[in-house]
């Protein structure tokens, strides 16, 4: 048979589409791209059917781990995810629920090394989230490479279960809320913050006071910091930020850094 192409909504429901009519039509896809992408190979549009989805979801299910890495390496956005994906499910119904444990297999390794990649940057904004009081409600932003906010969620959910708070992931145009008890992740196009407040520009400054304070300076490694703490995130944590005034909590002038590119 020749090279064929699937083309999709760019959904994770529309990609398990696509596993179900490979099976139906008993064929593998060349690559599996989302639609309107231009190719050389003939290709074919897969409608989204949820009964379709469903199905190929539930069987995913019943093969241990193998639904959540599906699950987290769509999260990834890692390039060619799609296809990584389809090769992996397909080795999942070949293999059963060992599939996980294979990963040293070529199907499995993408998919393996997706799901940790995803899985370590939103433990790494657990960490490095910072919020910022705006009339009661929390806020923060962030600028993940992976869809984080699902993997971070019930994290902050426990642990601020009487705040009302919202993470705006600006790289994804998501936000997640929380209030009374209530939690969703929506799309968003934009999100503009009121400016923050003379109390909370003080929380800050004696944030970053306690930052600078507790560092021994004679032990100052940048290369360590940046090792544990990539630049990547500095441009939403307050450590790193300056006030309109540039100054600090006692009154000294800081450097301001120059942006950070989310690479």
């Amino acid at each position: 048979m020749a090279s064929l192409i699937y083309t999709y909504d760019g959904s994770l429901e529309g990609l398990l589409c696509c596993v179900f009519e490979s099976y139906v039509q008993q064929e593998s896809p060349e690559d599996i791209l989302p639609e309107g992408t231009p190719s050389f190979l003939p290709s074919r549009s897969i409608d989204t059917e949820r009964s379709h989805a469903v199905r190929v979801w539930r069987a995913l299910k019943a093969l241990g781990d193998a639904a959540e890495w599906v699950r987290v390496g769509w999260l990834s956005c890692v390039p060619d995810r799609a296809i990584i994906l389809y090769h992996f499910i397909c080795a999942a119904f070949q293999k059963g629920a060992s599939v996980c444990q294979r990963t040293s297999e070529p199907h499995v390794t993408p998919v393996f090394n997706a799901v940790r990649t995803a899985r370590n940057e939103a433990h790494q904004y657990i960490q490095f989230l910072r919020f910022s009081d705006y009339q009661g409600i929390l806020a923060a932003e962030i600028a993940p490479k992976a869809m984080v906010l699902p993997l971070m969620q019930n994290h902050f959910v426990q642990r601020f279960p009487r705040e009302a708070f919202l993470i705006h992931d600006i790289s994804h145009k998501q936000a997640l809320f929380y209030q009374n008890g209530h939690s969703a992740i929506r799309e968003i196009d934009s999100l503009q913050l009121d400016a923050a407040d003379g109390i909370e520009r003080e929380y800050r400054k004696l944030w970053r006071c306690y930052y600078d304070t507790a560092a021994v300076e004679g032990r100052e490694n940048p290369r360590c910091r940046m090792t544990h703490m990539p630049k990547r995130y500095w441009n939403h944590m307050t450590e790193f930020q300056t006030e309109t005034d540039g100054t600090d909590c006692t009154g000294k002038p800081f450097e301001r850094l120059p942006p950070v590119e989310n690479t």
